[in-house]
This record gives C-alpha cells, sequence and structure tokens, in this order.
C-alpha cells in the first residue's frame, strides 16, 4: 500500500489540476464569445400593438370640445412613443405613463381596421386573405379583444440533409418544416429533450417551433398556424394605431445626429425603417459611376445629397473631400478597390451606440421615428461567462469527469469485432510498437557490438547514427511511405511503416546505452579474465554481456515511449485505419475533444504497459538485477 501511496496522490493531483486548467483554457473562449456581437441573439424593436380593443373613456381627465380622452391599452410607459398609424404620426396628446390620449371625437371608430374573418382550415390552421398579410410581418390577432402573442424559434442544429435529431430552446411548441405542420407521433418523436423526425429535413431547410400563440406559416397562402386550438374563431387587423419608438435628437434645422433608443444596433438590418414624419427614409448605398482604380479623385453619384463611406468609414465633407453637386473629388486617390459608397438620407455611424447620422437636418419640430429594428439583444451563449464556457461547443481540455462520462459511450461506439474498436486499434498499435522494438532493439545491439569490438568503425558511423536522428519523422515518414508504396506494399494496412518508423527512433538509445553498458566493465575485472586466458567471446558472455544488461533495458525503456509515438505518427501519415494514431486524427478532424483525450489517455496508459513488459522482460532475462 506504502508503495501505491505516491501513486495514487499523483493521480488525485492529475485529475484535480485538470479542473483550473479546463477553466485557463476555456473562460478566454467563452469570454470572446460572449464579446463577439455576431454570437448574440437578435431582438426585433417593433411598433407595440394594442393590448385589448376595449377602449374606454379616461376618467378624470378633462379634454377640449370636440376631443375626448381615451385609455389606450399600451404597455410601454417609455417617454420616447408616439401614436402612429399607417405610417403617418397622429400627433395626439399621449401620456405614455396614464396612457391616456386626447383624440377627436370621430377617431375613435378608426383606431382599429378589421380584416376579413378567418377560415379555419383545420383545429390549429386558419387562413387569412393573402392580401391582408405582409410578406415579411405576421398579422396582428386578437382573440376575445385580447392581443395574441406571436413567435417562433428555429432548431439549435441546422439541418444538413442527414441529422434527425433536434434540439430547441423550449420544451413545448408545435413543429413547423418550412411551410408543413408537422404531427407528432407521425412525422417526429420526442425523446427526453430531443426531437427526432422519422426523415432527415433537407439541407438549410426552416425548422422552427412555435413558441407564442401563433405564427405566420405561408405568407403567399395566407396560412396561420396556432399552438394550440383557439375556442373561436380569432379576428386580425389591416391597420391599427401602434405606439411607436421615437428617435431621440433635437430637430432644429441643424442638427443630423439622432439616437436610437436602444444601443448594439444590428448593422445589415433590412427590416430597420426610418421616417420623418410620413416620409420613409432609405439606407441604401449608391455605387459611384467611376471604378476605384488608385488613381481617380473625382467620382460621380446619382445623387446629389448623401453621406460619404470608405471602407465602412463616414468621411467627413469639407475635410475628408468636397462636393459640387453630384461629384465629389478627394485630395487623394482612394485605396484602390476600396468600397466607396453614397447614403442618400441617413448611415449608422455607431451601431454599438445606435447612433443615426442624417445626410440632411430634418426639418424645425418634424417627427424621427421607427416603426421597427432590430438589435443585439444578449449572448446567445448565457447572460454569465460560466454559462458561456457551459456553452462551448467544445472545450479544449475537458473537465475530467465529462471525460469519464464518456469512456463508456466510446468504448461502446463500435461492436468490438468492428475493426475500429478502441480495443482492436489499441492491440494493433501494440503490435507495432513491439515489432518496432523488437527491430530497433536489434539493430541497436549489433551496431553497439560492433562498435565497441571495431573502434574504426565506431569512429566512422556514430557521428551518422547521431545526424539520423536530427530529421524530423514528419518529414522522413512521407518519404518512406513513397519508398513503400513504390515496392508494393499497401500502406494502409501495413505494419511495416510503423515498425520502420518506430526503430528508426528506438535503435538510437539501444545503441548509446548499450555500448556504454559493455564499456563499463571494471578493468580489474578484465585483467582476471584475461589472467585466465579467456577468449573473447567468454569475456563478452561472462563479463560484458551482464554488465550492458541493465544499461540495454533502461535504454529501451527510452526507446518504447518514442517508438509508441512514431507508431501513432506513421498510422496517422499512412491513413491506417487501424491504429490508434487513425482514431485520435479522425476525433480531432470531428471535434470530439473528449473522445480526443480518452485516446491520449489510452496512449499513455499503453506506454506505461508497454514499459512495464520491457521491465518484466528484464527481471526475466536479467535474475541477478532483480
Amino acid at each position: 500500500m506504502n508503495k501505491r501511496l505516491p501513486v495514487v496522490i499523483v493521480l488525485l493531483a492529475i485529475i484535480a489540476l485538470g479542473y483550473p486548467i479546463a477553466l485557463l483554457f476555456g473562460l478566454p473562449l467563452a469570454k470572446r464569445d460572449r464579446e463577439d456581437l455576431r454570437k448574440w441573439e437578435k431582438a426585433q424593436i417593433s411598433s407595440e400593438a394594442l393590448q385589448s380593443l376595449n377602449f374606454v373613456t379616461a376618467s378624470g381627465v378633462n379634454a377640449p370640445d370636440g376631443l375626448q380622452a381615451i385609455q389606450l391599452p399600451f404597455s410601454s410607459s417609455s417617454d420616447s412613443k408616439i401614436l402612429v398609424k399607417d405610417g403617418v404620426p397622429l400627433g395626439w396628446e399621449y401620456d405614455s405613463k396614464t396612457g391616456v390620449a386626447i383624440v377627436p371625437d370621430d377617431a375613435v371608430g378608426s383606431l382599429v381596421e378589421f380584416a376579413p374573418p378567418l377560415e379555419r382550415v383545420s383545429e390549429v390552421l386558419f387562413r387569412l386573405e393573402p392580401t391582408s398579410i405582409s410578406p415579411t410581418t405576421p398579422p396582428t390577432l386578437y382573440l376575445n379583444n385580447t392581443l395574441l402573442k406571436e413567435g417562433s424559434t428555429a432548431a439549435i442544429e441546422v439541418p444538413d440533409g442527414q441529422r434527425t435529431t433536434f434540439t430547441f430552446p423550449v420544451a413545448n411548441g408545435i413543429i413547423l418544416l418550412d411551410n408543413q405542420l408537422l404531427e407528432d407521433n407521425i412525422d417526429y418523436e420526442i425523446q427526453e429533450s430531443n426531437v427526432v423526425l422519422k426523415e432527415a429535413p433537407s439541407f438549410r431547410t426552416n425548422l422552427r417551433r412555435i413558441t407564442a400563440d401563433y405564427t405566420l406559416l405561408d405568407a403567399e397562402a395566407g396560412l396561420i398556424a396556432f399552438n394550440t386550438e383557439p375556442p373561436s374563431i380569432p379576428q386580425a387587423l389591416t391597420s391599427s394605431v401602434t405606439l411607436a419608438e421615437q428617435i431621440v435628437g433635437e430637430t432644429n434645422g441643424q442638427n443630423t445626429d439622432f439616437q436610437f433608443a436602444n444601443s448594439k444596433v444590428v448593422e445589415n438590418d433590412k427590416t430597420r425603417q426610418l421616417y420623418i414624419n410620413d416620409k420613409l427614409l432609405t439606407d441604401t448605398s449608391e455605387r459611384p459611376k467611376e471604378r476605384v482604380n488608385g488613381e481617380t479623385t473625382v467620382f460621380n453619384f446619382e445623387s446629389s445629397v448623401g453621406l460619404i463611406t470608405l471602407d465602412d468609414v463616414l468621411l467627413e465633407e469639407g475635410k475628408d473631400y468636397s462636393r459640387n453637386e453630384n461629384s465629389i473629388t478627394f485630395d487623394a486617390p482612394p485605396t484602390r478597390n476600396a468600397k466607396l459608397r453614397q447614403y442618400k438620407n441617413f448611415v449608422l455611424s455607431d451601431p454599438l451606440a445606435g447612433t443615426v447620422k442624417m445626410a440632411v437636418p430634418p426639418p424645425i419640430g418634424s417627427q424621427l421615428w421607427t416603426p421597427n429594428y432590430s438589435i443585439y439583444d444578449k449572448p446567445s451563449c448565457g447572460s454569465t461567462l460560466m454559462q458561456c464556457f457551459y456553452a462551448l461547443p467544445q472545450h479544449p481540455v475537458p473537465f475530467p469527469h465529462w471525460i469519464v462520462q464518456r469512456i463508456v459511450p466510446f468504448m461502446q461506439k463500435y461492436p468490438l469485432l468492428d475493426e475500429r474498436h478502441v480495443l482492436r486499434a489499441t492491440a494493433y498499435t501494440t503490435l507495432g510498437t513491439l515489432a518496432s522494438l523488437i527491430l530497433g532493439g536489434i539493430i541497436g545491439i549489433i551496431l553497439a557490438v560492433l562498435f565497441v569490438l571495431l573502434r574504426p568503425l565506431e569512429r566512422a558511423l556514430l557521428p551518422w547514427v547521431i545526424a539520423s536522428q536530427t530529421v524530423p519523422i514528419i518529414a522522413l515518414v512521407p518519404v518512406l511511405l513513397l519508398v513503400l508504396g513504390n515496392l508494393g506494399i499497401t500502406i494502409q494496412t501495413s505494419l511495416i511503416p510503423t515498425a520502420l518508423i518506430g526503430a528508426y527512433i528506438t535503435f538510437f538509445p539501444v545503441v548509446v546505452g548499450t555500448v556504454k553498458g559493455l564499456r563499463s566493465i571494471d578493468p580489474l575485472q578484465l585483467d582476471l579474465m584475461k589472467s585466465y586466458a579467456a577468449t573473447p567471446y567468454q569475456v563478452f558472455t561472462k563479463l560484458r554481456f551482464p554488465a550492458a544488461v541493465p544499461f540495454f533495458f533502461t535504454s529501451l525503456k527510452l526507446g518504447t515511449a518514442a517508438a509508441l509515438v512514431g507508431a501513432l505518427v506513421a498510422e496517422t501519415e499512412s491513413n491506417n485505419s487501424k491504429g490508434l494514431g487513425f482514431q485520435i486524427l479522425g476525433q480531432v478532424q470531428s471535434g470530439n475533444v473528449a473522445d480526443v483525450w480518452i485516446l491520449l489517455l489510452i496512449s499513455a496508459f499503453l506506454g506505461i504497459a508497454l514499459v512495464g513488459f520491457i521491465g518484466l522482460l528484464q527481471r526475466l532475462i536479467a535474475p541477478w538485477e532483480r
């Protein structure tokens, strides 16, 4: 027990160190994912619909003649909101804190306009006239005058034409595939938290799950899918008063800088809309008529007004360029193939801050507002650094217990009779390593004996033996494989490359150690043997050989680890699928980091076992060394 205690302590220490090492390597990656906006979830900021269609007169509010105070059921209480209908700011007095609007007497009946009634197709499927539906925006629906919520979420995994098992951020909801409604136990099954489809969906198809009351299934056909069967026919609106977000900034006829109410605005947002009063602005860019060739300084655009950007950097008129109607002039030509663009109305000058730069100052007293735009809402990996750490698709260094959890599934991945099974691969690599040790040991012993008996031969060959070890294995293996292939050897299934590479690495320490052992005899013992008239053979077998045995086996143990590494490299380079080296390469390419670590541990234990085997041979061959 006392002999094993140090080994146990070291093993426990290695396991304990695995956790801080995993955090050391994984937390920087988690921090990177958490700060990378491209990996954030996006949120759509849209005009808010009425929460209810039941309008009541506001109590305790005195309205002037011809006007009345109405309680509008909006949930938002932000100050930067305005009432809009059909893309036109209504200009009504509205208190966002109380939700009270002062409206004309004749405006109450026109606050909402209804679409034709929905047609029931099935229990959860309804059809609305396609003319009442926007191709991109789901219709606004009410059930018993109460607003229904719309929403669906895509599967975490992207369909690739082969995958059938998918997971969703939510546990419940009807599954949709493109424009089709899938049925439970017919098209798919629920297994724990996974959705298993009967057939693999095509590459990049839209697989999603309804997360709210309903979602737009097919805009062209006017199909709307509900999560559960509604108790009555929902109502759809074609027009309604909404609460839109106002763009913050002073409209004094000179100011051109404005601010969205939210920061981290998505740069390339095709759904983003910006209005000045009832005029829709555009942030589409214009290309110059001339090519940016590194020599031209004058460029012409279609519009005579606009903001100029060069490689997405906003330029300042009068400082970076001068304008003459449609023509702009640079003092020095822009770099060849630089991205030169003009934005006619506005440009998102600072997406992180949500700053908008207008090409022309809005008129005095005008209103800037947006019905919808997108922002980077939150990191997809989680709200905390540790959540992002656990959400990493692959950890460079997994926690030790994660590796342990993968051992049984990894060992059961293939049947034992399959050559891809890890035990068969381990046995194959073991056989190749033993072959290399035998070959390398024999070559090493022969060279060592010759060097001891023939000093001139040692002086002639030893420098080349040393030089041979300076050749990188990674460069030697392809040359060897090419030679063996030309000799007709099938390198993908042969042990010869493994044996030769391992022997090449092993023979050097055996030569050096054995030579030292053969020359380690006591001179007095050598003189005694000569006094007995011993022959050179007797001197070798009775004196030099016993003295060299411990040196030989020590060198062979050192060569064992090197031979195993050579075997793994040879299997990798030769694409020999029977060995551990090929399996390690395959798991690395597949990104299965935990499986890679299992294979590395198997290789480490294999090296320990082989060294132990060499020690056992030493005890059998040289019992006097016990």
